[in-house]
This record gives structure tokens, C-alpha cells and sequence, in this order.
């Protein structure tokens, strides 16, 4: 069930996201679920062996206590906000399921292989046909909303997985397929956070895997059409003055490193720039540096950077970063809780990466490399958008944390099985079994968490 929700919300965005009934939506009751699960699963407290998870269950106490005590005062909203750090609680669930039945950690890289497929086909697409024909797109029939909502950068960041999947080999696709995926992936590029979230997480794939050479040839040509299409000024038009070409690539790289010529690009990234120094001075610098100002209430408001109602739409809420939204509403401490259980998480997945390398494991490193690919590609992704506030993202983004969790402990516990079993029958050790193949054979079968 997860996994099919997982797929509905990459898919259909935020279309997904509105099924139910408010405030009881799909994302609510499949954290219900997995929280029943996680008692089901009979894993104690294995899940919080590691330092991130460890630390990520102190942060959840804590946000949640804090948007308790505001829940008197702004109701469901102060839920809403702390839900960037609550969803997390997903990442338990997906650990707690790995370490009941290591072989679904197997099940998972299979299926998710076959969506590989499917996304890199209708990744690009849907968010085309969300943001330049919504007038054009269904109703649901009972719970009413537009079907299908997708944004650039919550595409980008699957595309940018499913990029990397593929780069690694993890499964095998067709010319025609990688061809059709270099398409998607430049649908998505109008948005400077969705090219970064895409671009920067497939070159730290192709440089840690040493791939370069090997796809060289594919990404000369690919820059080569993307010049000819520059000097010829091919472009396709989108809503809000962006369109789909080399020339607005050009713009947002521009636009990153300095002024640029596009003034839709500059007066966004000047409106980011001027909240987050607003949110630096009340915090490091002012009386909101212990405690922020809480959960519930609208930052936009209580800031003074008002913007959404000029284009029919609500008030924009969050400060288009996950960082400062940390720093903004928990103060310090939320931000350097933030930042700890991310970094110590990133650490573990590099050092898991590295075993693995070390040991010949080449498989279980190509899918460290890959979740770590797919977290940095959410995570750059929540620096420019509002991304893992919502459910679109956030309960991928805590969903891929705990896969990388529970990989790592797998991983290890198989590595000392060897060993032991190595020592204890004076036989050569033996090779971890494959991450794809996990649960196939006897002695790797059932719960690792168990006394």
C-alpha cells in the first residue's frame, strides 16, 4: 500500500494527495496504517539503532510537543506545518518492515525498477500537462480537485532517481527508453531548483560510479542538440513567462551564479533572498533565536512577504526552504536538529557506500549511491521550493531516509553474519548475498531484529 501511494503521489502530485476527506487525506490514514504496522511488526526498538533515526525520534517528541501547545491556539494549521519533521515517522515504518522481512527490501528495488520504467516515460509529461492545460484536467468525482497536479521539482527529483538508477545499472533499459527520460528531464528544467535537483545528483553519480566514460558520448551529443537548439531559439512557451529550451537553461544557471537578463527569474530570487535574511535577523540575532515562532502560523503574514493572493491562489505559508522553515518556526536548536540528523544520516549512507566498495560488494554500493543520490536530489529540491512541508515529497523524502537506514543495518548484519559463520567453520568468507536477492536463502531469511 505504501509503495502504490508512493507511486500515486510522484504521479499525480498533489491530484493524489487530496483523496479523503478533510482533514483525514490519504497521506493521514497511510501513517495510521504503518503505525499499526510498526507495532505488528514485533521490531522493538531496532529501528532506532542508528545515530540519524536516533536522533530524528528525539525531533519528532519535540515538534510534536511544541505544535500541541499550538494547536489551541491555530487548530489543524499548526499540525499542517509540523509535518515536515512528522512525516518521519515514515521512515520508521519503512525501516520497521525491511527488518521484520529483509527479502521486502529485495521486493522494493525490484518493483521500484519497473516504475523506473513507467516514470521516465510520463515523468516529464505530467508535470507539462499540469502546469500548461489545469483547465483541461478532470475533477475527481467525490472528492473533488483536479486528478492530476504536478510541479517541476517534485518531478525533477524522481526523474533525477530514476536517472541514477539506470546510470548504475541497477536494471537494464533500452536506447529508446534513455532517450525518452533525456526528454522528461529537460520538461522539467524551467524551474532552476528542478535542473539542480536533476542535475546535481546524476554528476555525483557518474563521478563517484566512474561512469563518465562509458555515457561520455550520449551527454556530448545531448549538448550538442541543446546548442543547436540555443542558436536556433527553439523553445515551447510555459505559464509565467518560462519555457521549455536551452535558452531557459541558460537563464536559471545564469540566474544562480548572478543577475540575469529574465526578470521573472531575479524579482523570485530576490523576494527568497529578502525573507530568509528577514528570518536570520529575528532568529541568530534577535528574540526567536531559542524558540522560533511556533507552528501554525503563517510565516508570510507575520514576516511581512505576503505573496500567492495576486495570482488567485492561498498565501504562501513556508519560505521556499525547508532549512529556514526549521530555523524560522523550532529557532536554532530545530535548525541544528535539522541539520544533524540529515548530515549523520548522509555519513552513515557515504560510509555504508564506501564498506561496500571496500568489501566488493559492488551491487550493495550502487544502491547506497543511488538513495543517497535520490535524498540529495529531495534535498536540494526543499532549498528552493516548498517541498517536504507537503505530503508529495516529505513522505517520499522520510520514506527514502528509512529505506537508507534499513539498508545500511541490513547490510552490516549480513556482512557480520559472513564473518561469523567464516570464523566459526574456519571456511573462506563467504559473499554477502545480493541486495536484489535478499531472503532467497535459508540462513538470510526472516527478521534480523529479533532477540
Amino acid at each position: 500500500m505504501l509503495f502504490l501511494a508512493l507511486a500515486g503521489y510522484a504521479t499525480l502530485g498533489k491530484g493524489f494527495a487530496t483523496l479523503g476527506l478533510p482533514p483525514l487525506y490519504v497521506g493521514e490514514i497511510m501513517l495510521a496504517l504503518g503505525l499499526v504496522t510498526i507495532y505488528l511488526s514485533r521490531t522493538g526498538l531496532a529501528p532506532l539503532a542508528t545515530l540519524p533515526t536516533f536522533i530524528l525520534a528525539i525531533a519528532i517528541a519535540l515538534i510534536a510537543a511544541r505544535a500541541a501547545i499550538s494547536f489551541r491556539t491555530y487548530g489543524i494549521e499548526a499540525i499542517r506545518d509540523s509535518v515536515i519533521i512528522i512525516y518521519g515517522l515514515f521512515a520508521f515504518i519503512v525501516i520497521a518492515l525491511c527488518l521484520q522481512k529483509p527479502e521486502r527490501f529485495s521486493m522494493t528495488l525490484k518493483a521500484y525498477g519497473g516504475f523506473v520504467w513507467f516514470y521516465g516515460i510520463v515523468g516529464g509529461l505530467v508535470f507539462v500537462i499540469s502546469s500548461t492545460f489545469p483547465d483541461a484536467i478532470p475533477n475527481w468525482p467525490v472528492f473533488g480537485g483536479p486528478m492530476l497536479h504536478t510541479r517541476a521539482g517534485e518531478a525533477a527529483v524522481h526523474l533525477a532517481g530514476a536517472s541514477v538508477f539506470a546510470i548504475l545499472c541497477l536494471r537494464k533499459y533500452s536506447k529508446l527508453w534513455a532517450f525518452v527520460l533525456a526528454l522528461s528531464v529537460i520538461m522539467v528544467t524551467p524551474s532552476r531548483g528542478a535542473m539542480l535537483s536533476c542535475f546535481v545528483p546524476v554528476a555525483l553519480a557518474l563521478t563517484l560510479s566512474g561512469q563518465i566514460k562509458r555515457l561520455a558520448p550520449a551527454f556530448l551529443a545531448g549538448a550538442f542538440v541543446m546548442s543547436c537548439s540555443y542558436v536556433a531559439d527553439i523553445k515551447v512557451p510555459l505559464p509565467g513567462d518560462r519555457s521549455l529550451g536551452a535558452e531557459q537553461l541558460v537563464n536559471n544557471f545564469t540566474s544562480i551564479l548572478s543577475k540575469s537578463d529574465a526578470s521573472n527569474l531575479d524579482g523570485t530570487k530576490e523576494w527568497r533572498l529578502r525573507w530568509w535574511s528577514a528570518i536570520e535577523d529575528y532568529t541568530f540575532r534577535g528574540p526567536y533565536f531559542w524558540t522560533g515562532k511556533g507552528f501554525g502560523m503563517g510565516l508570510a503574514e507575520a514576516d511581512g512577504f505576503v505573496v500567492g493572493e495576486e495570482l488567485g491562489g492561498p498565501i504562501v505559508r513556508s519560505p521556499h526552504n525547508a532549512h529556514y522553515t526549521m530555523l524560522a518556526r523550532a529557532g536554532v536548536p530545530g535548525l541544528v536538529m535539522w541539520g544533524v540528523v540529515n548530515l549523520s544520516w548522509g555519513f552513515m549512507i557515504f560510509a555504508s557506500w564506501m564498506l561496500a566498495r571496500k568489501n566488493g560488494d559492488t551491487q550493495w554500493a550502487n544502491v547506497f549511491l543511488w538513495i543517497g543520490c535520490y535524498w540529495l536530489a529531495a534535498l536540494i529540491n526543499a532549498t528552493f521550493d516548498v517541498a517536504l512541508e507537503g505530503p508529495m515529497l516529505g513522505i517520499w523524502f522520510w520514506s527514502i531516509f528509512g529505506f537508507g537506514a534499513a539498508g545500511a543495518m541490513i547490510y552490516r548484519y549480513q556482512l557480520l553474519a559472513a564473518r561469523t559463520r567464516a570464523v566459526a567453520t574456519r571456511s573462506p568468507l563467504l559473499p554477502v548475498p545480493d541486495p536484489f536477492s535478499l531472503g532467497n536463502t535459508g540462513p538470510h531469511r526472516g527478521s534480523i531484529a529479533s532477540p
